[in-house]
């Protein structure tokens, strides 16, 4: 996981991009009923809009998945609407949360492994049309209830969050857990997220294990003051944002903490 600053995005959208999207959005809340509206999501015109919005992202957040911080965005279409747009799972009276189709602010650019479900021998995930609550009677239903919206509180970790990628911890096999410091609500968020984006895929829990390797790798070097810039220019590469699963670096990072080269690279007092 990790943090996305919106101002970041909104400095690259252009005029042309907001006023195509207003016009789509405006079509859909003109819609007769649900029959059309789905049609109107349907089209390649939809699609084009969503794929223009990653098309103008800059480079550094499009290197990787904003949730599972998988470099390649294996996905033909690596836009996932963060709220659901068609239907909502486990919520049969729901049609999705189709008037925020158009609304940038709803976007998370995602891989195909957390955007789409999949099942394995070992794992299930991926995101599809999950979007759980922790105050499931505040759910909006239609483009009305704008004060509900305001007040959901998504039970799942969200890139837009800055808090939200604190939470996500690793073990010493690269398996995601809660981070030791969240609450019990936490504990439930991270958890959540982890089935829903697929964090437990074994690939790239392998992936975050050698993460681990690298760091303990680098950290000796420090300890044994064997090659120490080399080792210091390592770690603070593999612990930037843009970098893949920076996070797990970050918490297999912490737990050296009292050197005081780490906690320069980790910015920590």
């Amino acid at each position: 996981m990790r943090w996305i600053c919106k101002d970041d995005i909104e400095e690259c959208l252009t005029q042309a991009w907001r006023d195509i999207a207003q016009q789509a959005k405006d079509g859909l809340i003109a819609a007769p009923d649900q029959e059309v509206r789905k049609a109107i999501l349907k089209k390649a015109s939809s699609s084009i809009i969503w794929r223009d919005f990653f098309n103008l992202l800059p480079d550094k957040l499009k290197k990787k998945c904003w949730y599972c911080e998988a470099e390649e965005i294996r996905s033909d279409m690596p836009v996932d609407h963060f709220r659901p747009k068609n239907r909502v799972e486990h919520e049969q009276q729901h049609d999705g949360y189709w008037w925020l189709a158009f609304d940038w602010e709803n976007y998370r650019c995602a891989c195909t492994f957390c955007n789409s479900r999949r099942v394995f021998d070992e794992t299930q995930g991926g995101k599809a049309c999950h979007f759980p609550l922790a105050n499931n009677e505040e759910r909006a239903f239609t483009p009305n209830d704008h004060e509900k919206l305001r007040n959901e509180r998504p039970n799942l970790l969200d890139p837009f969050n800055c808090d939200d990628e604190k939470l996500l911890w690793f073990d010493n096999d690269g398996c995601p857990i809660p981070s030791p410091e969240a609450s019990e609500a936490q504990k439930t968020k991270v958890n959540n997220s982890i089935g829903i984006f697929h964090l437990h895929e074994a690939r790239i829990v392998r992936e975050r294990n050698g993460i681990r390797i690298e760091v303990e790798k680098q950290v000796k070097k420090i300890r044994c003051n064997d090659g120490v810039d080399e080792a210091k220019t390592k770690l603070r590469r593999m612990v930037r944002d843009t970098e893949k699963l920076s996070r797990s670096a970050i918490v297999y990072l912490r737990a050296h903490r009292d050197l005081p080269e780490v906690k320069d690279i980790l910015s920590l007092d």
